[in-house]
């Protein structure tokens, strides 16, 4: 039996900062800790990609079962 997929409460939600842009739509983003992640765009945010260059703030949601890679859900500054 699988298991049902880890409910959006379930993730980390820590602040970053955007690093440099990889593709469209994909960021490398430095965690408060120092560590990169690879970041990219959330469903809303990718409808209407805002601006993000280096030194933007964003709120990045990071799954439990991969500390790598993370959505960016949101634009903070």
């Amino acid at each position: 039996m699988r298991k049902p997929s880890t409910p959006i409460d379930d993730c980390l939600r820590p602040h970053g900062t955007i690093l440099r842009t990889l593709a469209e739509g994909l960021y490398e983003a430095a965690l408060p800790n120092g560590k990169p992640v690879i970041s990219h765009l959330s469903k809303e945010l990718a409808a209407n990609p805002p601006p993000l260059p280096e030194g933007t703030v964003v709120l990045l949601e990071i799954s439990p079962f991969d500390l790598d890679r993370a959505r960016i859900a949101a634009v903070i500054a």
